[in-house]
Formats: C-alpha cells, structure tokens, sequence
C-alpha cells in the first residue's frame, strides 16, 4: 500500500474508534441510572431482608411504654414533619430535648411506624 493510503486508512479507523467510544459513552450514561438504581435496592434488601422481624410499636421495651403518654397523638409533633425522611428525623432527633424526643417516638410508633426513626428515639430517651 503507498504512504498515503495508510495514512487515510489509520484516519478512517481513529475516526471508527471515536464513533464507537462516543456511542458506548452515550449508551453508558443512559443505562447507569437504572444500574445504579438496581445495586441500591439489593443494598437495601441485604440491609433490610424480608425474614428479619421489624421493630414494631408493640414490642417497645416497657420502660420507654411507661414514659410516653397513653393517648395517640393526632398532630405532628412538629410542622412539617410528614414530610421529613428518616435521615432528617434522626438528625432532628439528635438536636432536641427529651421531651421533644419522645412526643416523636409516640407519634412514629402510632403513624409512620419508621424502624429507624423509632430506634434512634428510644436510644435517645433511654439514656
């Protein structure tokens, strides 16, 4: 083959190359979503399995049973709490008093009934 053709040649295939590497970026980047969305829900069903028993407003320990109050609350303890995630609630939880504290735990036990919500609030009221 004379210079130029090989030349041309190699252009042509580094042209191919990027074509391809271009489109396999392209595909990549549509389909990450969905894997990632995939490795996240079987971390949380390795973190929270379907055979493992919840934590129940029932099977609280009786000493923090005997330190909320008997009637359900019907508001939120605060505003806007419906609207908070677990994450939110627990970092709520470990800026405000006692009190404040087990108002939640009643009110978690009685509606959203969130397993870490309820944890992070009975070790804040037992100790």
């Amino acid at each position: 083959m004379p210079t130029f053709q090989i030349t041309d040649r190699i252009k042509q295939d580094v042209r191919n190359a990027r074509m391809i590497g271009e489109f396999t970026v392209k595909i990549g980047a549509q389909k990450l979503p969905g894997l990632i969305w995939s490795v996240v829900s079987k971390m949380r069903s390795s973190v929270y399995p379907e055979t493992v028993q919840r934590i129940r407003p029932e099977d609280a320990p009786a000493r923090i049973a005997d330190q909320t109050p008997s009637q359900p609350r019907t508001a939120e303890p605060r505003d806007g709490y419906d609207l908070l995630t677990g994450t939110q609630v627990v970092e709520l939880i470990a800026s405000i008093d006692a009190l404040e504290v087990r108002t939640i735990l009643e009110y978690e036990c009685t509606h959203r009934n969130r397993a870490v919500v309820i944890a992070a609030a009975q070790s804040v009221v037992a100790s």
